[in-house]
């Protein structure tokens, strides 16, 4: 009998961890294209104007819910929490950069406040997992 309390992974998660994670890949190349389209492409798609600040925090609750859901370990957890922060940060900068207008810093917040939405609901809906016990780990 192993001492060892790491947690069993059944294929049917490890399935979704890697459904998740192609979901994560997707949404993050998606923000990444769309914000760097011509100002006209930009406008027409709502990433200016009245649903601008709203497809910021949707954008990246869902970057953050499926980063978390992805992950097992709180470090980890962290982690992707504090790179989806700065995710959202280089992207603002990056356009600062290229389009050479002010630094959004409303955006910047919004991007935020989407990360810490999405870290919490992913936190509150990620399934327990257990132990070779059956126990529930915690993680």
């Amino acid at each position: 009998m192993s001492s060892q309390r790491d947690a069993t992974i059944t294929p049917g998660q490890n399935r979704k961890r890697a459904i998740f994670a192609a979901l994560a890949c997707v949404v993050v190349l998606a923000v990444t294209i769309l914000s760097f389209l011509p100002g006209r492409e930009k406008h027409a798609l709502h990433t200016t104007g009245r649903f601008h600040s709203f497809g910021h925090l949707l954008a990246f609750s869902i970057v953050a819910l499926l980063a978390v859901r992805i992950s097992r370990s709180v470090l980890v957890r962290i982690l992707v929490f504090i790179g989806s922060l700065l995710f959202g940060f280089g992207i603002e900068s990056a356009e600062h950069l290229v389009y050479h207008n002010l630094l959004e810093w409303k955006d910047v917040l919004v991007d935020a406040f989407g990360v810490i939405g999405g870290t919490l609901i992913g936190l509150l809906t990620a399934p327990k997992e257990t132990d070779s016990e059956g126990k529930a780990t915690g993680v």
